[in-house]
């Protein structure tokens, strides 16, 4: 009989997981409790706006070499745009706009050198590394948030630092932004779930996994059995996760709220921007929809204050336009450093079952870019295939 790769969740990590093993020839099946995939990573119509729309703001950096192999794989990459290779930041208070590469930014080089060096402590928060420096209020505490979606007296500043040095040590290409036009689920979602069927991949949807054992699984529609020589991957997020796996813990969460406006027309603004000096920490354009990603976001957004902070970049007149708030409230890990030190590698602890997720052990926060290389973990882990490529 052959043995198949069965994967629970169907978010990114689920997706990389399956399109690297499925690649290789192997039979993968593929689970999802909702009627759709891309979990927090996906695109939506949204009936207030009449527009698609993601349910969260997210870039891709030159940087992340497994996302855009993963894109290039799928053939999504061809429904991203390559953006200049920098970042334009806006300062709400002061007035002023700055283009950031590697080579320029808004602080002394002394500062960035102190910002990214390798020797921190690992309990050490960004507020207690940075918190003093000239630049903190205005550069290292937005960019915290927006970099880590965790506020900087509680953020580690170790990994802060090794995601800086990555960014900046990467050459010019390594800052260069790839957008989304038409959406996540037009780059990331579709195009995998396309290429998993024709790589003769199954995917059932509206299957929740509900026990776990050597002989089968157990989801609310049926059972699965499982040969000896199955392997199970459980890409599902930590706080589910926690469910199944032996001694793994419920890890605390962040939010991220996004708020989304169907403006009049399209602005001519650079997208992303960085917002500086203000509620939001990105603001993204496509067309004529303006989203504000708000990360760590304690409550829920006032629609009608951030539209009066962002309206003036956009050339915008009140009164405020249709806008819809999406709220993720378990976003991503807290980036803290006890936090950090809990995050939990491939292996499960049960036999033939590996894990996979944004949440486990990585040098960068839980992105587009750890999710997508734990699925590509994990697919190596349980295939025995170290080799183990998108291609």
């Amino acid at each position: 009989m052959t043995a198949i790769l069965h994967i629970v969740g169907a978010g990114l990590s689920g997706l990389a997981t399956a399109v690297a093993a499925s690649q290789t020839g192997h039979k993968v099946r593929l689970y999802e409790a909702a009627g759709h995939a891309g979990g927090r990573c996906r695109s939506f119509h949204d009936p207030v706006l009449d527009r698609v729309i993601d349910n969260g703001a997210h870039l891709v950096l030159g940087v992340n070499r497994n996302a855009l192999a993963f894109a290039t794989a799928i053939g999504g990459i061809q429904a991203m745009d390559a953006l200049p290779a920098h970042i334009a930041f806006a300062h709400l208070r002061q007035g002023w706009r700055r283009t950031v590469t590697p080579r320029h930014m808004p602080v002394s080089l002394a500062e960035a050198l102190r910002a990214c060096r390798p020797w921190i402590g690992q309990s050490v928060t960004v507020a207690e590394h940075l918190g003093h420096r000239q630049g903190f209020a205005d550069f290292w505490q937005p960019l915290c948030l927006a970099i880590l979606n965790t506020a900087p007296q509680h953020a580690s500043a170790q990994l802060f630092a090794r995601v800086l040095r990555t960014i900046l040590l990467a050459g010019k290409d390594g800052l260069r932004g790839y957008a989304f036009p038409h959406g996540l689920s037009a780059a990331l979602i579709d195009p995998a779930l396309a290429l998993l069927r024709r790589n003769g991949g199954e995917i059932h949807f509206h299957h929740r996994l509900t026990a776990i054992s050597q002989s089968k699984l157990t989801f609310t529609p049926n059972d699965i059995p499982l040969t000896a020589a199955d392997r199970v991957v459980l890409a599902l997020p930590a706080w589910v996760a926690a469910d199944f796996v032996p001694q793994q813990i419920q890890l605390p969460t962040e939010t991220i709220a996004n708020v989304h406006y169907r403006l009049a027309s399209a602005p001519d603004i650079p997208s992303p921007l960085g917002l500086l000096g203000g509620v939001g920490q990105w603001l993204f354009v496509r067309d004529d929809v303006a989203s504000v990603t708000i990360s760590a976001a304690i409550a829920a957004p006032d629609p009608v204050a951030l539209w009066a902070e962002i309206a003036p970049l956009l050339g915008q007149e009140p009164p405020i336009p249709p806008h819809r708030v999406v709220w993720e409230k378990r976003a991503t890990l807290s980036h803290r450093p006890h936090v950090l030190n809990h995050r939990p590698g491939t292996l499960s602890g049960l036999e033939g079952v590996f894990l996979a997720g944004d949440w486990l052990a990585s040098p960068w926060p839980c992105t587009i870019e750890s999710a997508i290389s734990s699925g590509l973990m994990a697919a190596r882990a349980a295939l025995g295939r170290d080799d183990l490529r998108f291609s």
